[in-house]
């Protein structure tokens, strides 16, 4: 929905041709002969302009004061959505040209402020472009919406959607009203989606309306509206001759469109300067283009009369992008026929008026064009420009939205109007003409709107979309670099941090599930780019889902596992020369739909072991008897290079539909134990935890199985995990997502574990889909918070951080995160990125992408902090890996952390202990080797990176200096 060009170029030749019978015209390079220079000039476009019958747009009457100042209100009030969360203005930005800078519009559930908004888990984008208001009170308006859903004026009435079969209310004053009585409605827009809740925790009662009964949403708006003190006294005033108990919706939609009449209608522009009789107003490029518009282009076929629309409906042969009109029709945008049920009017839309459009990108109806040339030159070939058109530069959203028919394509071309159906050849210089007179149509205040946003509200509603406060996190995938997709298919994101090729900064790898995967080379400056070894990885024909990275042959280079549906691939890093498939001579794949990978040294032979959790369904997915998952997957590292599978040593309990198992300490006796969370959706159900006992069972290792006696047998539709002490007590607990309540397990000391996630704040609400969870001190305070990624929450669309108080509580801090991405969120990935001392974040959305979020938190606080990079040697794997380590504070505080390698879902963490130390420095340190051998290193700086090897020292460490450290190592220093 957007003032959005539909060139009917060419018309008045298309038709001399047809009739004519000839070929395509080719108009040549410089300007028409017939159009002389100077005044002559103005004369001529004047006579052309008296034959179309162009004068002075009539503005229409002037609004009534009382009722602009009740409309500016309500145009600015997220009251008027059914979860309070977004306004007109969201959508229709003054400071965006009235539109919104986005091909297709983020409604109710989104966040930010367009055209950086985001859209919502589980939210469809609208399936139109914003559409400008300017200028809509001139009476020559009697067309509404891009599919003119809402025809008609004041003395003849309106049409209104084919599918609302209940009655307009009278006493709309326009077709402007009348169109503003819609978009409370539209669920993806403003009204929401059924047992939504809005911003409050409190039932959407718009949404819960039946899905056809919209005068049952315009009443309890208007009940919304008058609960409000202020409201009811600006609705008296703007209608004093009104009761009270009569007021219905259909006054707030006059007081809007009062207010977008007074606001919008700027007729200042060079063109209404020409037209007033300022021969002066139009420079000759923009005297050339109106020519050409008018005269041989032919684009005043269509852009007709005063208002430079005909406001009827012609199929321009624009490309369908995005979700469609509905759900009846999937990714299908039938236009008009959608109204009128004519196939003569399939993809039909609109002739949107021009007046501001260079403002009003990008454009068509859809969107389809990031540039104003770009639309030009289409309507100049429509079937050319179709043909030829490129998705894959569409915004990521809007591709993942978008699904290409081409049995709809081709009907699109065989029922382009028949305007359009010879081709003109305009040169260069010619589009550049006609591209100056569109810019001649911007009047200067339309870009300088901002003076009439309000500061308030009468709800007391933010105004604006973006946090109304500083923020933890800022969203900084573009600025970054950070822009791969991912595509819908395997449920699972693959997010992995690793210092690949050894230069001290740490690079990302991220999956799509149907391909290509992107390794990310971290510049040290913030930003990433696409890595050199890129293609060796990127694995295109790969159905790939988690990854991680991990040293495997103790060769000091990160190596790395990308899962998949079908078969995972093991890449083995050539000390950061390359990648080489090394999967069959290690045998570590198999044929199931891995999840996540999780890596540790169960019998500390000094080598990484790994686990595979497997989610499949034999032989179909229900809880019923007879069914059970895929087999998770468990080997031992021979230390050759090669494993061995020894899941048996699990005793044949691991069919439950893993999603991710956590190497852990759970009972503080020195080595690594498992607890694998399961899906309740396959049976057996229930998570499992695996104590380590040690050698001397059948196949070499023992391990227990004793969730029940621990408290941590938990059945739920389990997903994501995070392990860490976040009381402080020095024994290691849990947490686990859930469709639903999730799960923190608060270990007693040497007793079992006991569900705390009530008490401590972090349950979330029964409706909620959490996926990934990561545990990190994103405000280096000391206490160990909580990032969750979901697809939906009952109380919020976004991802919450949960904020450590200190007392076992734990608070969401909502939008004050800036990490608060609205999803659909699977995997969560925490790293220290630019080595600045503040974990950062990488979340992957499930058939969108990736979004890096920076730690700015240190903006916020002076918090110290200190890093601490653990590396093997002997009997210790080179990554430390199962490495405890405690550090002691000045302040008395102690705070305990493991190394590991395998949590959240689908995702490779940093393996850079990050602790936050308050205000307070660190006193002492303490590593507890996998081995048993203990090193304590005293009076540390904070604020400082420390690298800790075993049995040797400690040295700092700065940013970009890990690739001359490794050779210094390779020589002994």
């Amino acid at each position: 929905m957007n003032n959005r060009l539909s060139f009917a170029i060419i018309t008045a030749v298309a038709l001399i041709t047809v009739m004519l019978g000839v070929g395509a015209i080719s108009l040549a390079p410089s300007a028409p002969a017939q159009q002389p220079p100077g005044e002559a000039l103005d004369s001529t476009l004047r006579l052309m302009l008296a034959d179309h019958g162009i004068t002075p747009l009539d503005p229409g009457p002037t609004p009534d004061p009382a009722k602009v100042e009740l409309g500016k209100a309500l145009y600015f009030d997220k009251l008027l959505s059914g979860n309070r969360d977004i306004s007109c203005a969201t959508c229709h930005l003054p400071l965006h040209g009235t539109g919104d800078g986005l091909p297709l519009s983020i409604g109710t559930g989104g966040f930010g402020e367009a055209p950086d908004r985001m859209r919502g888990a589980m939210r469809m984008l609208i399936a139109r472009n914003a559409p400008d208001v300017f200028n809509r009170g001139s009476p020559e308006w009697h067309s509404m919406f891009w599919d003119g859903r809402v025809v008609g004026n004041y003395n003849d009435g309106f049409t209104h959607p084919h599918e609302f079969t209940q009655a307009l209310p009278t006493g709309l004053d326009s077709v402007l009203a009348a169109q503003a009585m819609f978009p409370v409605t539209a669920r993806a827009e403003m009204r929401g989606d059924p047992k939504d809740v809005d911003v409050f925790g409190q039932v959407n009662e718009l949404a819960a309306t039946g899905e056809k009964d919209l005068v049952t949403v315009w009443q309890r708006l208007t009940d919304r509206l008058q609960a409000v003190p202020e409201y009811r006294e600006l609705f008296a005033q703007a209608y004093p001759d009104v009761p009270a108990n009569e007021f219905g919706f259909q006054h707030a939609a006059n007081a809007i469109a009062a207010f977008e009449i007074d606001a919008f209608t700027l007729l200042d522009s060079p063109w209404d300067r020409f037209l007033a009789g300022d021969d002066s107003a139009l420079s000759t490029d923009a005297q050339h283009g109106a020519l050409l518009f008018y005269g041989d282009a032919g684009c005043a076929r269509c852009h007709s009369g005063n208002l430079l629309t005909d406001q009827e409906f012609h199929n321009a042969a624009v490309p369908q992008l995005g979700p469609g009109k509905g759900r009846q029709n999937p990714y299908i945008d039938l236009g008009r026929a959608r109204e009128t049920g004519n196939p003569d009017d399939r993809f039909a839309f609109r002739t949107p008026p021009l007046r501001n459009v260079a403002l009003t990108g990008p454009w068509m109806h859809n969107g389809a064009f990031a540039t104003l040339e770009d639309a030009v030159r289409h309507m100049a070939d429509p079937l050319q420009s179709f043909a030829s058109f490129d998705y894959d530069l569409s915004p990521v959203e809007v591709q993942a939205e978008t699904r290409r028919n081409p049995a709809i394509d081709a009907e699109i071309a065989q029922r382009l109007d028949p305007l359009f159906a010879a081709p003109v050849e305009l040169s260069d210089g010619e589009v550049a003409q006609i591209l100056a007179f569109l810019d001649a149509l911007t009047d200067p205040r339309a870009a300088t709107l901002e003076e009439i946003v309000p500061a308030s509200v009468p709800s007391g509603l933010p105004v604006g979309d973006n946090a109304q406060q500083s923020t933890a996190f800022a969203h900084v995938s573009d600025q970054a670099g950070i822009t791969a997709r991912h595509t819908e298919g395997y449920q699972v994101t693959g997010q992995a941090w690793a210092d690949v090729d050894g230069d001290g900064w740490l690079d990302l790898y991220v999956t799509n599930s149907i391909g290509p995967n992107t390794l990310y080379h971290n510049n040290g400056d913030g930003t990433f780019s696409v890595s050199p070894l890129n293609q060796q990885v990127a694995l295109p024909d790969h159905y790939s889902g988690g990854a991680s990275f991990a040293d495997y042959d103790n060769d000091g280079w990160p190596d790395l596992l990308v899962l998949g549906r079908e078969n995972d691939v093991l890449l083995h890093n050539n000390q950061g020369g390359g990648f080489s498939d090394v999967t069959a001579a290690a045998g570590v794949s198999d044929s199931f739909a891995s999840k996540t990978a999780s890596w540790a040294d169960y019998d500390n032979d000094g080598w990484l072991d790994l686990y595979v959790a497997n989610w499949g369904c034999v032989p179909r997915c229900a809880r019923t008897a007879g069914v059970s998952g895929e087999p998770d997957r468990l080997y031992h590292n021979n230390r050759d290079g090669t494993f061995s599978d020894v899941t048996d040593l699990l005793d044949g309990q691991t069919y439950g539909g893993g999603f991710v198992a956590r190497w852990l300490d759970f009972d503080n006796d020195g080595d690594q134990d498992i607890y694998l969370v399961n899906d309740e959706f396959i049976l057996p159900p229930g998570n499992k935890l695996f104590r380590n006992d040690g050698p001397g069972c059948a196949g070499g290792w023992c391990f227990t199985e004793v969730s029940a006696e621990q408290g941590a047998d938990t059945r739920v539709m389990g997903m994501g995990i995070a392990a860490d002490d976040w009381n402080g007590d020095g024994w290691l607990d849990l947490f686990f997502t859930n469709a639903g309540r999730a799960v923190m397990l608060q270990k007693q000391g040497s007793g079992p574990f006991e569900n705390v996630a009530a008490e401590a704040g972090v349950a979330m609400d029964a409706r909620t889909v959490a996926w990934g969870a990561t545990s990190l001190d994103y405000d280096n305070d000391g206490l160990r918070d909580l990032y969750v990624a979901t697809m939906r929450d009952g109380v919020s669309a976004f991802n919450p951080l949960f904020r450590n108080q200190g007392d076992g509580t734990f608070a969401d801090i909502g939008r004050a995160s800036g990490a608060d991405d609205p999803g659909p969120s699977v995997g969560v990935a925490a790293a220290d990125y630019d080595n600045d001392g503040w974990v950062d974040l990488v979340v992957g959305n499930y058939d969108r992408g990736y979004h890096l979020f920076h730690n700015q938190a240190a903006e916020l606080s002076g918090n110290n902090w200190l890093a601490l990079k653990l590396v093997g040697g002997g009997p210790v794997n080179r990554d430390a890996v199962g490495t405890r380590v405690t550090v002691t504070a000045s302040d008395g505080r102690v705070q305990m952390q493991d190394v590991h390698n395998g949590s959240s879902v689908g995702s490779g963490e940093s393996l850079t202990l990050n602790f936050g130390l308050g205000e307070s420095h660190p006193q002492t340190v303490t590593v507890d080797w996998p081995d048993g051998t203990q090193q304590t290193f005293f009076r540390l700086s904070s604020d400082r990176a420390y690298e800790i090897t075993y049995n040797g020292g400690v040295r700092p460490t700065s940013p970009g200096g890990g690739f001359m450290q490794n050779i210094l190592d390779r020589l002994g220093f």
